[in-house]
């Protein structure tokens, strides 16, 4: 029925497209007749929408214009409205692109601007100015301007981890937390488990440092079902962030991933290994057995995990930022409270093939990465393209932008001095603490061939093995060399 209804919007939304924009085709400069703005925003890109609603119109007082935005909505994928409006008379001055996976169909259309080719001065500096790992690139240009930056780790609830362990203790575990090896953690999941399922008090060692179970679940511990809250029917819970992670020990970001080789990623079988064993502990360890129960949607479909994860019935859940929203909606009383940690994983040194990247980095750090970016089309006219420079300078720049980006939007600007700058929101203060420390990681599955970490890797995860309560021991190898030969078959490696 979710479905069915999707599609009756998207159709009903294309239609209403193509009625203001008159009539399709190879279109030009020229905006259609009807056209009544001077600057046309496609944001695909949903959990923005309102605020950038009202920021455009707080520009567009100030500067004495109009501009249009469209934003189709969390969750929904707007390729193809996208591509409608592209080939219209009223094309989209900006519109977004998500990362290097959906870049060249818009470069080769000769859609994308190259930014070296900006007109306006002030747009050439903000350009100059954004970090060399968050450029939207195809390695010969620069295309994208960041909406901003997101993470992801496991989210705590720090008054949870006061129930367990004392409220005197909350920071020390944390911060024992991120040092600790993987041994460790996997043997505090198992204490953890034991506690909950069983009442028995135990010991947990982090970094060194021992930190006692309280002898009575009261308070947030007295509801805990289970380790781990996962959201068990989503293909993309067991590929894109989590296998990220593996492959962020494999390639230095989504451009090298994108450029993989058999070769590397055959070499690179102990990482997907390790994750393979994490996500066994992960699942094993969850609010609902492992099996068909746990990839059921009803149960363990997104939104019900953020509830039992916002109603204190687990302790970890894997997420990013972007969740905060959805956390409140289930629970407003948990958001100020929580904090990531790192998702741990078995990796030996010789897992890792990018030079300089040590065991102990990885276990200790988030991936930090740009979600989205602001792409401007080359195809209207100079006059919108010059509006739409200046509004991106005017949003990333101006006190009246970065209010909207902050405090609106919940955003984390990708040019915020993390020295000085607060989300806002005790999330995105945990992002901005890791950025400040150096304790980051990239967002390399990006570069993976489209549709490989979720629809491929991630379902066959689902079906092969989550839905089965006891793994075969050779659970891990398949796994890894299943991530291996699916990644190459659908890249055409040789």
């Amino acid at each position: 029925m979710k479905k069915m209804l999707r599609t009756l919007l998207v159709g009903i939304l294309t239609a209403g497209l193509l009625a203001g924009c008159g009539s399709s085709g190879s279109g030009g400069t020229e905006k259609g007749s009807n056209a009544d703005y001077d600057l046309y925003i496609f944001n695909s890109k949903g959990e923005n929408a309102d605020a950038l609603e009202a920021a455009t119109k707080a520009f567009g007082e100030e500067k004495g214009v109009t501009v249009k935005v469209f934003s189709l909505g969390s969750g929904t994928n707007s390729d193809e409205l996208l591509r409608t409006e592209m080939n219209s008379k009223n094309k989209p001055g900006i519109f977004s692109c998500m990362n290097a996976q959906g870049l060249p169909e818009w470069v080769e259309g000769g859609f994308v601007m190259d930014l070296a080719n900006a007109t306006n001065d002030e747009f050439k500096t903000l350009v100059s100015e954004i970090p060399e790992d968050f450029n939207l690139t195809d390695g010969t240009a620069n295309y994208g301007i960041p909406y901003n930056v997101e993470g992801y780790g496991y989210i705590v609830d720090k008054e949870m981890l006061a129930a367990l362990f004392g409220e005197d203790q909350v920071d020390n575990f944390i911060e024992a937390f991120k040092t600790a090896t993987y041994d460790e953690f996997e043997e505090m999941v198992n204490t953890l488990t034991t506690y909950i399922k069983e009442g028995t008090a135990g010991t947990v060692k982090l970094s060194g440092q021992e930190f006692t179970l309280a002898e009575e679940k009261t308070g947030k511990a007295a509801t805990l079902e289970g380790v781990f809250s996962v959201a068990g029917a989503e293909k993309w819970t067991y590929g894109d962030h989590m296998i990220n992670v593996a492959i962020d020990a494999i390639f230095k970001d989504s451009k090298a991933a994108s450029e993989a080789t058999r070769q590397q990623l055959e070499e690179g079988k102990g990482a997907f290994e390790a994750y393979a064993k994490a996500l066994d502990l992960k699942t094993a360890n969850a609010t609902t057995d492992r099996g068909p129960e746990l990839i059921n949607s009803t149960t363990n479909g997104y939104d019900p995990a953020v509830a039992t994860f916002a109603n204190s019935k687990a302790i970890f859940f894997k997420n990013g930022n972007w969740a905060y929203t959805n956390i409140e909606k289930a629970n407003p009383d948990i958001v100020n409270t929580l904090t990531f940690l790192p998702i741990k994983m078995p990796f030996k040194q010789s897992d890792i093939k990018v030079d300089g990247l040590t065991v102990d980095h990885m276990l200790s750090s988030i991936p930090v990465f740009v979600s989205n970016y602001y792409c401007i089309n080359e195809k209207v006219s100079d006059e919108e393209k010059e509006l739409a420079q200046e509004f991106l300078v005017w949003l990333n720049t101006s006190e009246t932008g970065q209010k909207f980006v902050i405090e609106d939007m919940a955003f984390i600007p990708y040019n915020a001095d993390p020295a000085t700058t607060s989300a806002g929101y005790s999330l995105g203060d945990s992002i901005i603490s890791y950025i400040n420390e150096g304790k980051t990681l990239t967002n390399s599955y990006a570069g993976a061939p489209a549709g490989w970490s979720g629809d491929t890797f991630g379902q066959y995860v689902m079906e092969n093995y989550v839905n089965t309560a006891e793994w075969p021991k050779d659970a891990y190898e398949d796994i890894a060399d299943f991530a291996i030969s699916s990644w190459c078959e659908k890249a055409g490696l040789e």
